[in-house]
């Protein structure tokens, strides 16, 4: 904390004054008294460090009050209420969806700081906002997305196949109110598909906790609103990794592993001389839908040694008491 000028002039006054008032000047006097003016001028300095403290403490806990509003030990001008999803102009957003700011960048009416301002008259089409009743002015802000003055619930990036059914802007965005097919996250898509946890998403879409990818565009194969990335022909036959059509094709992404239009579960090295219970490839590896040796994290290992075995490196994945390795 910082003292100003006139609080240490202060101090300096009370520790003279009172450490004189409490010595001698007379030699004679002083003679006699002795060692009892030296305690006298040492109490005089204690009451002033007494009196210094006090005056301290009171200075740090007199907070000046703010002359608009208070937030989080700030002083601020505005606060406007955007709401859990609305952005703050400038400020700082409170969790019950109020943004503080010390100055408005864009409309300031009643204490309030709003993104935009539009001629309403008398009517009462003010919705996301405060109608001012001299002006006809009405101030407000998006809750969710913004643009060219009208609030929108989504905003959708705009793919090859993707309709937009309400404003497209220059950067390729689409905002609107409704959702034509899949919503997630607070925007709208054209495909939704099952990928599986450790999968990815085929087509730059964007992945759920749940597994499902939601994109705009579909680059491989599209089939009752969701996107694959192999199609065969399976004619009467049965279509265990995916959906088939009524004209015989099978529609699937893998969830795992992927080789000759199979779907599987581990992808195993193998050497020239070791059997492969599943399909292998040209390239030494064994696709397989069961691990007979360890599994840890998803994947089969060949192999597994103790922690406490190892000189302290590990050729492989480590867990906290085993190094696994194929």
């Amino acid at each position: 904390m910082v003292i100003s000028s006139q609080t240490k002039y202060i101090f300096a006054h009370v520790c003279a004054v009172e450490a004189s008032s409490r010595a001698v000047s007379d030699p004679r006097q002083a003679r006699k008294l002795g060692h009892a003016s030296i305690g006298l001028s040492v109490s005089g300095i204690v009451i002033c460090v007494v009196v210094a403290v006090v005056v301290v403490l009171v200075l740090m806990t007199s907070v000046p009050s703010c002359d608009h509003y208070s937030y989080q030990g700030h002083c601020y001008a505005y606060k406007t209420y955007a709401g859990s999803s609305g952005s703050c102009v400038a400020g700082v957003k409170s969790s019950s969806g109020y943004c503080y700011s010390t100055y408005c960048t864009d409309y300031n009416y009643g204490g309030s700081c709003y993104e935009y301002r539009k001629y309403v008259g008398t009517s009462d089409s003010c919705v996301n906002g405060v109608r001012s009743s001299s002006t006809g002015y009405c101030y407000y802000s998006c809750p969710h997305y913004g643009y060219d003055g009208s609030c929108y619930k989504y905003k959708s990036r705009l793919g090859i196949s993707y309709t937009c059914n309400g404003v497209t802007s220059s950067d390729n965005y689409c905002y609107h109110n409704s959702c034509l097919k899949y919503e997630y996250a607070g925007a709208c898509y054209n495909y939704e598909t099952y990928v599986g946890i450790s999968a990815s998403c085929i087509s730059g879409g964007v992945k759920s906790p749940s597994g499902y990818c939601y994109s705009t565009d579909c680059r491989y194969y599209s089939y009752l609103g969701s996107c694959y990335m192999h199609r065969k022909s399976v004619g009467w036959g049965s279509c265990d990794d995916g959906v088939k059509s009524s004209t015989g094709y099978c529609y699937y992404t893998c969830p795992h592993y992927e080789y000759d239009g199979s779907c599987y579960t581990y992808k195993i090295p193998v050497g020239y001389f070791e059997m492969c219970s599943g399909a292998r490839s040209s390239d030494d590896y064994c696709y397989q839908n069961y691990c007979p040796y360890y599994i840890y994290r998803g994947s089969c290992y060949r192999r597994r040694d103790n922690i406490g075995h190892l000189d302290g490196s590990c050729k492989g994945v480590k867990s906290s008491s085993y190094c696994y390795y194929n």
